[in-house]
Parts: structure tokens; C-alpha cells; sequence
């Protein structure tokens, strides 16, 4: 009877051993074949989902934030007219000289702003 529950328990614990041998080589085995598609998937040129996934949230953002601009450029000038600049008053060394009124004259007048 001794005898008996010693190669019991000693196949069990065998059977426990083997199983979780089995449990380490199902883990290798699942590792490479994961390693193997995602090199032929990038040999392709596919992606991941989570690659997809990040990409189209990163498009999502930008078309919302074309769309905020050009909803805030529309709204601010009802036509499609560039920004205006203000002039400032220069004096000009010689501005009869370019017409060829008094060439060679420098004059100092200052132009007068416009209103």
C-alpha cells in the first residue's frame, strides 16, 4: 500500500512537471510565431492597430483644429482679403530726384502722414 501511494504521488508530481514544461514551450512557441507575423507584417509595410489607432487619432485632432481655424477666419473677415499693414511716415532722401525733377538736390522734407 506504501508502495502504491509513493508512485501515485510520484506521478503526479511528474504530471505537474511535464505540464508546466509544457506551459514554458507553449510560451516560446507563441513568442516566435508573434515575432515571425509582426517581421512579415512590417516586411509589407502594414501596420499595427495600435500604430493605426494612434495615427488616426493624431488626424482626428488636426481636421478638428483645421476646422476651429478656418471657422475663426471665416468668422473674423467675411472675404477672402489679406490683412492690411499701416504705413508709416519715411523721410526720403530724394524723392523729386527719382522723379528727375531736381536731380543730384537732396531735399529734407519729411512726408506727412495721411490720415
Amino acid at each position: 500500500m506504501r508502495g502504491r501511494t509513493n508512485f501515485i504521488s510520484d506521478l503526479a508530481q511528474m504530471a505537474n512537471g511535464a505540464a508546466s514544461a509544457l506551459g514554458g514551450l507553449r510560451e516560446e512557441i507563441d513568442n516566435i510565431v508573434k515575432q515571425r507575423l509582426e517581421r512579415s507584417l512590417n516586411a509589407r509595410g502594414l501596420v499595427t492597430r495600435e500604430e493605426f489607432d494612434a495615427l488616426r487619432t493624431r488626424h482626428e485632432a488636426l481636421a478638428a483644429r483645421l476646422a476651429d481655424m478656418e471657422a475663426r477666419q471665416s468668422g473674423s473677415n467675411n472675404g477672402p482679403t489679406p490683412p492690411t499693414r499701416k504705413k508709416t511716415a519715411k523721410a526720403t532722401s530724394d524723392s523729386s530726384s527719382i522723379k528727375g525733377k531736381n536731380p543730384g538736390k537732396k531735399t529734407s522734407k519729411k512726408a506727412s502722414p495721411k490720415a
